[in-house]
């Protein structure tokens, strides 16, 4: 990325999802472990629309990982069915190897979940931590400036 202005346009980072008949138990309600698929895709978006960087290079080209160590999620209410939720990623910490994300879940600006994620850069080869890269720390500090978290 040849300056940071994506990062800067993009923070902080939001994706709407729609909640879809896939996403939802017979009641109607998104099935919780739906919403750990939802902040994964939130990740990979974030990479590539935010960070200016494909996630999908990040894995096959560098042959780097990004996993998720640690994760947890506060249900505030629930979604259901057609329901335009959004969640928006805030980076909380850059560390050595890994950073800290905060996800929050809207619907029509009603918060209905807080998640916190730490991930991790690893080599694909053998899935051991790596530091953080030039390249993909500089994005990282540009998005968290930006963002104001």
């Amino acid at each position: 990325m040849g300056n940071d202005t994506t990062a800067v346009r993009l923070a902080p980072f939001t994706l709407g999802l729609p909640v879809r008949f896939t996403h939802t138990d017979p009641a109607g309600y998104v099935f919780f472990p739906r919403y750990f698929e939802m902040l994964q895709a939130v990740v990979e978006e974030w990479f590539t629309q935010a960070l200016g960087l494909k996630y999908a290079d990040f894995i096959l080209e560098r042959r780097l990982g990004l996993p998720t160590a640690h994760t947890e999620c506060t249900f505030e209410a629930p979604c259901r069915l057609g329901e335009p939720l959004e969640i928006t990623l805030y980076l909380e910490h850059i560390g050595r190897s890994s950073i800290r994300a905060r996800f929050v879940g809207r619907v029509d600006g009603e918060q209905r979940l807080v998640a916190r994620s730490a991930l991790v850069v690893t080599n694909l080869e053998d899935g051991r931590p790596l530091p953080i890269d030039d390249d993909l720390r500089r994005r990282l500090e540009a998005y968290l400036a930006a963002s104001g978290t």
